[in-house]
């Protein structure tokens, strides 16, 4: 039994042992290992928590509305039956008049709407300057429109000229601006709304069934809508869109779906707890366990004197409790700023664009103070069961962990020299050894996977989403995906400007123009089968065979860019493609998953020019087309052809026609001045025109790779202290307790050199098993946990590097190696004598 049976009543006896113990001096390592293991847990949350907010609310300016789901172009009819569904709690009403026009639209694209209250308010368009529109000439529009119209200083009551165009009329009126915000640069479309009276009068609602027709946008309605709460919204939407037939004209706001636990999102938040939770265990069960050893003999008279085990185990859990009330505050309060001190770097580095958004949520410090308590009341559980367990001879006699009689009676007949005695004393306490080399090990192991894991960022595949060549010219609404889309926009001086630059190395161009099709013989046998799998699939085959064809996305290509197709099925037989015998196709981007092909190699295509004739193609291969070469919209069930620019001209029966892209290298040397000129020529000749350029993309690459390197830095620097207070406490404790035994050895002959040699190797042992571990253990998480994290991203190629655990041998080194010298130092102040006495 370890309890006296009828228990004791000493509760005030146990309070003040424990009191006594946290006087006693030797706990400021305890209360710096608790306050750092909350440090790290508060700025954890509270990046994670911020930068939640963060992206969400990027995601919404973005997205342009805070609303849970947004119906579009629906008519009057369709918005009076949605509106009245029990399962919307709020909703807010915009009726779209079409699009300004002007030359200083042509980067900023702005949409003329009516809007109610609710959606102004949730479109983050309501004015902070005067009111909505209200009489049938006034408008309201953002800082940023009037600063486009060349109308900085506009104030309410101002009268404006506006121009814009609805689906069958160019309108040009003078308004009085009733009302200003300040406006977003990430929204999709800057806004001017009209009155409702004026509504009424140019863009009245369309009544009937929408037809889904989305050329057709003047009448029609967009509807803001709240639910409830935003719990299961996506189910919530896709019950809406079966039950009033909406299609894809209604979907869920994206920052809604950003807030929803992911596999790929919760990983390194996991990861990240999992590694601070165990180098917080290290130190703190370390600490702790040092300290039971150090006080053996106190707790071993305590069982003398009636003290049971369960009271032992008490006196250990309170005297944490008490360190844990000093160290939790201490990394609360530090922790906290070094969150928000991290998060803005890490948001710019995100996008510049993105509002910082720091929170001081209870949750934060309610999580932080959860996980170190369990991290401390899991560390010391262990060393209070040692403590417990103890018997009074065996405390009395304690020196941790001397070698065994056995060992001590078996004759050598090895010269004894301080390197043998290290070893034995090395091996005394295998667990306290395997703790501290995991503590060096975990932040090695953490900044060698940090450093794999962004040195894999790959920079062509990063910019291969924007730009597969220096620089990629286009109309700024393909370049922006602002709708309407002008697909023929790169004008022919711009290209012979290009054509006269220094250094160029190369010039292409893509064509493309959207055109209906008719389905192929081999395509309705492919989609018999699709149909008889898909009855959705099935009604809307039926759907395009009413109609008449099909959308397609029809590409010229010259013959460079062809080189960036990607092959799924087939070849790309380039002499055949370029003779026009054959076209290359793409799978239904809009369809299931976006891989099934509705073509396949050999199948014959007949391709409807512009002048009502056809062209017949065997399809060579199925492709997939890059993001930096595609139009950003895809058409009906996403099918895309790909033709060489001459053919392309014989299908769309014009040679002037302009290109969608132009795309051209520039050598090294040149590539900054030409740079330069693209930024002049595009803000100051032809506006109309954007681009994209490597030079600027490597800016963003170097963000997104310094704000990993930032986050990781710091997070490993944590980890290295902690690691290296796990050392110094354990070398100094384990000096500390051999005081008697070191101090009979040098009376008896040994010289300090050769003690101080003894003690350097010891620490020396630590060094060598921390590096053998860090680099098998940075092995392991390299090609697994760092493969896996690189696989979400699109721009990740892995690259294996152990160079970080190779550097920090020498410091690591150093460190074992100077810190057994300064505690010989500390120790050597006292003469042989004394430490005997002492020891006694």
């Amino acid at each position: 039994m370890n309890d006296i049976l009828f228990g004791n009543n000493n509760g005030k006896i146990l309070k003040k042992l424990a009191n006594r113990s946290l006087k006693s001096g030797k706990n400021y390592i305890a209360v710096l290992a608790i306050m750092l293991s909350t440090l790290l847990f508060t700025s954890l949350f509270t990046i994670a928590i911020s930068l939640q907010s963060s992206i969400q609310d990027n995601e919404m300016r973005t997205v342009g509305t805070s609303a849970h789901a947004n119906a579009k172009l629906i008519t009057e009819n369709e918005y009076e039956d949605l509106i009245s569904d029990e399962r919307i709690k709020e909703y807010g009403k915009s009726v779209v008049f079409g699009y300004a026009v002007g030359d200083c639209f042509n980067k900023l694209p702005t949409e003329v709407r009516y809007a109610d209250e609710n959606y102004a308010v949730w479109g983050f368009h309501n004015p902070n300057q005067g009111t909505l529109p209200q009489a049938d000439n006034e408008m309201a529009t953002s800082q940023i429109v009037l600063d486009a119209m060349g109308l900085p200083d506009a104030k309410v009551g101002t009268q404006i000229e506006l121009t814009f165009s609805t689906d069958t009329q160019i309108i040009t009126e003078t308004f009085v601006l009733s009302g200003i915000w300040a406006g977003d640069t990430v929204t999709p479309s800057q806004m001017i709304f009209l009155s409702k009276d004026y509504m009424e009068q140019v863009a009245p609602p369309v009544y009937g069934v929408s037809t889904g027709d989305t050329s057709r946008i003047t009448g029609y309605i967009d509807c803001a809508i709240m639910f409830s709460s935003a719990w299961n919204i996506q189910k919530q939407v896709e019950s809406l869109a079966i039950d009033y037939d909406f299609g894809d004209r209604i979907g869920v706001n994206g920052a809604y779906t950003t807030s929803t636990v992911s596999i790929s999102g919760v990983i390194p938040v996991l990861a990240a707890i999992l590694v601070i939770f165990i180098a917080g265990y290290l130190l703190i069960y370390n600490v702790f366990y040092i300290s039971i050893a150090q006080d053996i003999r106190f707790y071993g008279m305590l069982k003398t004197l009636g003290t049971t085990a369960r009271q032992i185990r008490k006196i250990v859990y309170k005297k944490a409790i008490r360190l844990s009330v000093i160290g939790i505050p201490l990394g609360l309060l530090l922790g906290w700023p070094i969150g928000r001190v991290l998060i803005p770097s890490i948001v710019r580095m995100l996008s510049g664009n993105m509002a910082v958004i720091t929170t001081i949520n209870p949750i934060i410090f309610f999580v932080a103070v959860l996980f170190a308590l369990i991290t401390v009341f899991i560390s010391c559980r262990k060393p209070a069961s040692v403590a417990a367990k103890v018997s009074p001879i065996e405390a009395l006699k304690y020196v941790e962990q001397e070698p065994s009689i056995s060992q001590r009676k078996r004759r050598h007949t090895k010269r004894i020299n301080p390197s043998m005695m290290a070893k034995q004393n090395f091996g005394r306490n295998k667990k306290k050894v395997i703790i501290v080399t995991l503590s060096f090990s975990l932040s090695l192991v953490l900044l060698n996977s940090v450093y794999t894991y962004v040195t894999s960022f790959d920079f062509d595949k990063f910019v291969s989403n924007y730009s597969l060549a220096d620089f990629t010219v286009a109309d700024a609404t393909v370049i922006n995906s602002s709708l309407p889309l002008n697909t023929s926009g790169v004008s022919k001086e711009f290209i012979q400007e290009v054509e006269t630059l220094d250094g160029l190395e190369s010039v292409a161009n893509i064509y493309m123009q959207t055109s209906t099709q008719p389905f192929a013989a081999s395509a309705e046998r492919n989609i018999t089968e699709l149909s008889s799998t898909s009855e959705n699939f099935a009604a809307d085959f039926q759907n395009y065979k009413i109609r008449g064809g099909h959308g397609v996305n029809i590409y010229g290509f010259d013959e460079w860019p062809t080189e960036y197709l990607q092959v799924v099925e087939g070849n790309l037989s380039i002499e055949q493609w370029k003779a026009g015998n054959g076209i290359y196709v793409t799978a239904m981007k809009m369809i299931g998953d976006g891989t099934t092909a509705l073509y396949h190699p050999g199948d014959q295509i007949d391709v409807v020019c512009s002048d009502g004739t056809s062209r017949t193609y065997i399809v060579l291969a199925v492709v997939d087309i890059p993001e930096a070469l595609r139009s950003p919209m895809s058409v009906d069930m996403g099918v895309e052809y790909v033709l060489p620019a001459n053919e392309y001209f014989k299908i769309v029966g014009d040679e002037n026609i302009l290109p969608m892209k132009t795309m051209y290298n520039v050598d090294d040397a040149h590539i900054n001045a030409a740079d330069r000129w693209l930024q002049y020529y595009t803000a100051n000749i032809e506006t109309s025109l954007d681009y994209y350029s490597k030079v600027t993309l490597q800016d963003s690459f170097h963000g997104l790779t310094t704000m990993y390197r930032l986050v990781g830095g710091v997070l490993c620097a944590v980890l290295a202290l902690i690691g290296i207070l796990n050392f110094i406490n354990s070398m100094m404790t384990s000096i500390l307790s051999r005081y008697r035994e070191i101090a009979m050895l040098q009376s008896v002959g040994m010289t300090g050199k050769q003690v101080k040699s003894m003690l350097i190797y010891e620490g020396l042992g630590y060094s060598v098993l921390g590096l053998v571990c860090s680099f098998i253990l940075s092995t392991i998480a390299s090609i697994t946990v760092v493969k896996m994290m690189g696989a979400e991203l699109s721009y990740f190629t892995w690259h294996f590097s152990l160079l970080p655990v190779m550097l920090c041998a020498i410091p690591l080194i150093a460190i074992t190696a100077l810190v057994p010298l300064l505690c010989y130092h500390k120790m050597s102040k006292q003469t042989v004598v004394e430490r005997l006495r002492i020891a006694e």
